[in-house]
């Protein structure tokens, strides 16, 4: 019997071989369509997260572009009504020569019909609360009383010479002077004592009522009446604290972060936080009734708190000023003795000097609202025979 090659018969190992290679074939493509479709979602995922993120950042820029428009919106609006406060001031300085609660600048709240929007605005008289910079008083040079012949005489500021023209020169006198000469000659006069009550020339000096008004302010808000001598010395231009609770530079060094003191007039109530010994309980006692004005600038009474005007007098109970401006005229005072009488109040002629009946200085507070846009507005106006002008502006914080 022959034997058959190998290539004419059926070989069951080729078989399982062929099968073996068939079944990788096939799992091989299912892995490779397997990659291929994870791929795919990968990207999708990608280009969806991609897509949302844009549309994200494209609703924020909408939406901040929207909230710009408003609040720059808002901003204008305010604006707006600091225009009709200067008319409504100017109006009001040609009409009247007091300045009373009662007066159509002085309401308690304006609100303005605006379309999609709401606006709200109030005039404070800024002369209704005391002045911090009026403790500290200072004084001008004096001028010499020939300086305005020496000016007339030498326009053009140059020195004349020594000996002068040689027709005006004195004649040199051999020590021996005459009888008529000696008629001629004034008396000697006795040096004359400074007052101690004047500054010196070019310097200032410590305003005494004013700082007893302080001192007696402070006490009615149950306050160390001692925290007066800090305020000084944060005003006054000199380096020398004042005795026992002053403070200058020395003390202020030593803080962390140091400072100095101002060493000026303050332009803030807000510096009232630097001083020594104002926490933020004297702060918030202490600020609504004190203000930062030029140090001439007096009280109006017509305007002022009860606390402020009991504070004018020592021992003045603040419920019996409540009574007086309950029971004020409908017109204001129209004096300061007129109040005085009514108070049964009597002030030193210096005090006196420093209150009044009519305000030069205002605060405009402004809030307008459009939309989700928000403009918060604080002006300070001043108001004299010229008009009335602006000499601050903040937006957002009034200091």
């Amino acid at each position: 019997m022959g034997v058959k090659s190998p290539g004419c018969c059926f070989c069951p190992a080729d078989a399982a071989r062929g099968g073996v290679r068939a079944a990788n074939s096939r799992s091989g493509l299912q892995r490779q369509r397997g990659v291929a479709l994870i791929t795919v979602l990968l990207i999708v995922f990608l280009a969806s997260v991609t897509a949302a993120g844009l549309a994200a950042l494209q609703q924020t820029a909408i939406r901040r572009s929207t909230v710009l428009q408003h609040q720059q919106q808002a901003r204008l609006y305010t604006l707006g009504v600091e225009q009709w406060a200067l008319l409504a001031l100017a109006r009001d300085g040609k009409q009247n020569e007091t300045d009373h609660p009662e007066e159509a600048w002085a309401k308690a709240s304006v609100l303005l019909p605006v379309k999609e929007a709401t606006i709200s605005g109030r005039i404070r008289d800024l002369q209704g609360c005391f002045n911090l910079n009026s403790l500290w008083q200072t004084s001008a040079k004096p001028q010499s009383p020939n300086s305005e012949n020496d000016a007339r005489d030498n326009p053009t500021g140059d020195n004349p010479p020594p000996d002068g023209p040689k027709q005006d020169r004195p004649k040199q006198s051999d020590g021996k002077d005459s009888a008529q000469d000696q008629a001629k000659k004034p008396p000697p006069t006795e040096p004359q004592a400074q007052n101690s009550d004047e500054a010196e020339p070019g310097k200032g000096r410590l305003n005494e009522a004013q700082f007893q008004v302080l001192q007696r302010l402070l006490a009615r808000l149950e306050l160390k009446p001692e925290l007066a001598q800090a305020i000084v010395d944060w005003i006054d231009p000199d380096q020398d604290p004042i005795f026992p609770d002053g403070a200058e530079d020395s003390d202020y060094n030593v803080l962390t972060p140091p400072y100095l003191a101002a060493n000026r007039p303050m332009l803030s109530v807000s510096e009232l936080r630097q001083i020594k010994g104002v926490d933020q309980d004297s702060y918030d006692k202490l600020s609504p009734l004190v203000c930062a004005l030029p140090p001439d600038a007096p009280l109006n009474v017509n305007t002022a708190p009860a606390l402020v005007l009991a504070a004018l007098a020592e021992g003045k109970d603040p419920k019996d000023i409540e009574q007086v401006l309950e029971n004020r005229p409908t017109d204001g005072y129209k004096n300061v003795d007129e109040f005085l009488n009514a108070a049964d109040l009597s002030l030193e002629a210096r005090l006196k000097n420093q209150i009044g009946v009519a305000s030069q200085h205002f605060l405009l507070q402004v809030e307008a609202r459009v939309g989700d846009g928000r403009a918060m507005l604080y002006s300070t106006l001043y108001r004299d025979k010229n008009g009335v002008r602006v000499l601050r502006r903040a937006f957002g914080n009034p200091d």
